[in-house]
């Protein structure tokens, strides 16, 4: 690809890369429950970072899904630990922000990057991006943050790619496309992703990693919930709930349910896809993913939860619900949007 393809970036990712050239304690991180773009956008851009002599931490504010425990790097990922790392937060020069805008976004992690004096960065495609941030490389038209991470790259540190940046940047872009089936998904897109193969991504192997991974638990906990598929709206809503009895009852992990929701619009006529989960923390309260396609828009519904995503993925975590009182909830809202339009 040519850099002239992302010329309207070239001012923003200029002020980015001065600010993280000319930093020695660089902090790298991303939203809470990170999913494969938010991972492949932390991981592409400090693989890339090391590859130029900076050595930047990569600081989560929670666990990663096994599923994408194979990406370059991954191993240097550190979950945020008040006594370990508020100090080097309290120090860093810049602190990147990738796939978030908001700071609540970072959970307990949030307090500490805001009483920083370091510089902040964003890297993202999200709506309304919170004030505060020094430079933003930021796109809402672009499927993936990590579609505007390449941009950096290409426009900045073209030298910095490998197979060790392409493999997580690719990892981002397929899983925030829906494997490239996600509105936004552009030839743009698809020429980004022919450069990374050049640069080293393996397509199948990725491919097997992300969906060739599944426990029997996995399986038999989703034909379970498939068989209690509820219809709604006319067949327009499509809606699946999980109890936390029946994740423990089938030995999973809670990341074991991820990407449950994609089925729900897998369903003829289905315009918006809801999937109910009771938390494993054993606290009262779900989470709740919203998908949805055309023009429905349920990252509205996600910020009535107190949540937020894009017009067709979004959710929410709604605490001291039940499930039975969430699913009530979120069914009227959404019936209300489908009679809105």
């Amino acid at each position: 690809m040519q850099p002239e393809e992302f010329a309207r970036y070239r001012d923003a990712a200029r002020a980015i890369a001065a600010i993280l050239s000319s930093s020695n304690r660089i902090v790298l991180t991303t939203h809470v429950r990170p999913d494969g773009d938010a991972l492949g956008s932390v991981l592409g851009l400090g693989n890339a970072l090391s590859a130029v002599g900076k050595q930047p931490r990569l600081i989560l504010p929670s666990p990663i899904p096994a599923s994408l425990g194979f990406l370059p790097g991954s191993s240097a990922l550190e979950v945020y630990d008040a006594s370990k790392h508020d100090a080097f937060i309290a120090t860093a020069d810049a602190i990147v922000c990738l796939d978030f805008n908001v700071l609540d976004r970072l959970d307990a992690m949030a307090s500490a990057v805001a009483a920083s004096p370091a510089v902040r960065l964003l890297v993202d495609h999200h709506l309304e991006p919170a004030p505060g941030f020094h430079a933003m490389l930021w796109d809402t038209e672009v499927a993936s943050t990590a579609e505007l991470v390449f941009a950096l790259l290409l426009l900045e540190f073209p030298g910095a790619f490998s197979a060790a940046v392409a493999t997580p940047l690719y990892t981002g872009i397929l899983t925030d496309t829906g494997n490239f089936r996600f509105p936004r998904t552009t030839a743009r897109t698809h020429r980004i992703v022919a450069a990374l193969i050049e640069y080293g991504a393996d397509p199948v192997a990725i491919a097997e990693a992300l969906y060739d991974q599944n426990s029997p638990a996995r399986l038999r906990l989703l034909g379970q919930v498939l068989r209690q598929l509820e219809l709604h709206c006319d067949g327009a809503c499509v809606l699946l709930q999980l109890r936390r009895k029946d994740v423990l009852d089938a030995g999973a992990r809670e990341d074991e349910t991820e990407g449950f929701v994609q089925h729900t619009l897998t369903v003829a006529g289905a315009r918006v896809g809801v999937f109910i989960s009771e938390l494993l923390d054993g606290s009262d309260g779900v989470k709740v993913s919203l998908r949805s396609k055309g023009t429905f828009d349920v990252a509205r519904i996600a910020e009535e939860l107190g949540g937020g995503g894009h017009r067709n993925a979004a959710g929410a975590v709604v605490r001291g619900i039940s499930l039975e009182a969430a699913r009530q909830r979120v069914l009227a809202m959404i019936e209300a949007a489908l009679h809105a339009e």
